[in-house]
């Protein structure tokens, strides 16, 4: 055993010796942790993309369809006309950001501030209630908007003035101060349309009308209640269990230390069979067995010197693993994995060039179809199929079960029995072509 472990300890000197091996086995993870990191903080924030909003015009008047083209102006919102029940569930199933719907009879007081102001219902999806306030804003202004649009149009109001003088004559529950009060407004209203370049001097934001700036609401919202219940399979529902965005990105940047050990060990083992190392030490008083173990030993410490690193560095920047027992079984399983990848990968090649060259192409691909570059989530569905036969996959997805997915120990068993079952067939298969070589 002491041989075996002055071995591992002998390999561990020599590729801690190399700088630029180093870099790329502690250095390099370190760098793309950070990147993936600060990449991963966009899904939450929203962008700058524009809302998707669904509207329902069951008014179908000239004024509502004004209200949607002053809506659709504004380059935050995006907005597509919908049916009341597929717009609820475009908003359910988190397609729309939101839904808003105007009712019957909506035209008839819009943007008419002595009239009773118009009821508009917005229902929005409960996970994006940040976007809620703002929506509500672009609401009010494109009022405000309507609200200059029915002023310039002297006709139409004076129209409207003149049927509010009747029905204020003709409704005896209101008193003859009132009456005399609304008749003086509608005095000046009249004037105003008269005037109505003045009226345009005076108030170049319609905006701050609709708000209430003269004492009148131009609009009543109302929630409508849209709940969903997000499923926890989706790529949201994943997203949702995140306690920090370093979460997704320092399990990604592991397994790029775990593959530059791979190839660094492959290289020098290759190395050691091309210098007529290996035959020394077969002659030495150390078995075949005991070069190789320690060889392997020597590899797993360093994967896992590599895990624990990167996992104290995720400590500090705010990555909080759901479970330190699940975080180190899966830690011990990626390592034993990649052992025995590496035993195969040294003997891909007669060279230290070839084994070079053949290992990194396999580390890239495995990279690439395993998750270290892009989010399998994200990936289209064909590379989601492709990444079942990645290692890189399986040990992503037992670190990020440990760290933020929270599986249970029946979950594990899966990533897990997949990584040791690849790790101790590429030891056996590894030791084989090694001793045939040697």
């Amino acid at each position: 055993m002491n041989q075996i472990i002055t071995m591992a300890f002998k390999d561990l000197r020599l590729l801690f010796r190399d700088k630029l091996g180093a870099f790329f086995i502690i250095g390099f993870p370190i760098l793309m942790g950070l990147f993936f990191g600060t990449i991963m903080g966009g899904p939450s924030s929203g962008g700058s993309a524009k809302m998707k909003v669904a509207i329902v015009d069951q008014d179908k008047t000239e004024i509502s369809r004004k209200f949607i083209e002053s809506l659709k102006s504004n380059d935050s919102i995006e907005l597509d006309e919908q049916a009341l029940d597929p717009a609820r569930e475009l908003v359910r199933k988190g397609k729309r950001v939101a839904m808003i719907v105007l009712d019957k009879e909506f035209g008839k007081s819009a943007g008419v501030f002595w009239e009773e102001a118009p009821t508009i219902r917005v229902g929005v999806d409960p996970s994006r209630s940040a976007e809620s306030a703002m929506l509500q804003g672009m609401i009010m202004e494109s009022i405000g908007q309507l609200a200059g649009t029915r002023l310039q149009d002297a006709s139409a109001m004076q129209e409207m003035i003149d049927q509010s003088r009747q029905q204020l004559a003709e409704d005896d529950t209101i008193s003859s101060a009132n009456k005399l009060l609304v008749t003086g407004l509608l005095g000046s209203v009249e004037q105003m349309v008269e005037s109505i370049d003045a009226i345009q001097t005076e108030s170049d934001d319609p905006a701050a009308t609709a708000n209430g700036g003269g004492g009148f609401q131009f609009a009543n919202i109302e929630s409508i209640d849209v709940s969903r219940k997000i499923d926890p399979d989706s790529v949201k529902g994943q997203l949702m269990k995140r306690k920090s965005d370093w979460d997704i990105s320092f399990p990604q940047a592991m397994l790029w230390g775990v593959l530059a050990c791979v190839a660094g060990f492959a290289i020098s083992i290759a190395k050691e069979r091309t210098q007529g190392t290996m035959t020394r030490l077969q002659v030495a008083p150390v078995s075949r067995t005991g070069v190789l173990a320690g060889k392997a030993l020597a590899c797993f410490l360093a994967v896992i010197l590599v895990i624990i690193l990167m996992t104290t560095l995720g400590l500090v920047l705010g990555m909080t693993p759901g479970s330190y027992p699940m975080l180190i079984l899966a830690s011990v399983c990626v390592a034993i994995c990649f052992v025995g990848i590496m035993m195969i990968m040294s003997n891909l090649g007669n060279t230290e060039q070839s084994v070079n060259g053949s290992g990194w192409a396999i580390n890239m691909v495995m990279a690439m179809f395993g998750g270290c570059m892009i989010p399998v989530m994200f990936m289209p569905g064909f590379m989601q199929n492709l990444s079942h036969f990645s290692p890189v996959k399986w040990s992503i997805l037992a670190m990020e079960g440990a760290i933020w997915r929270e599986f249970s120990l029946a979950e594990m068993m899966l990533p897990c029995g997949i990584l040791l079952g690849v790790g101790v067939v590429g030891m056996v298969i590894g030791s084989v072509m090694l001793s045939r070589k040697s």
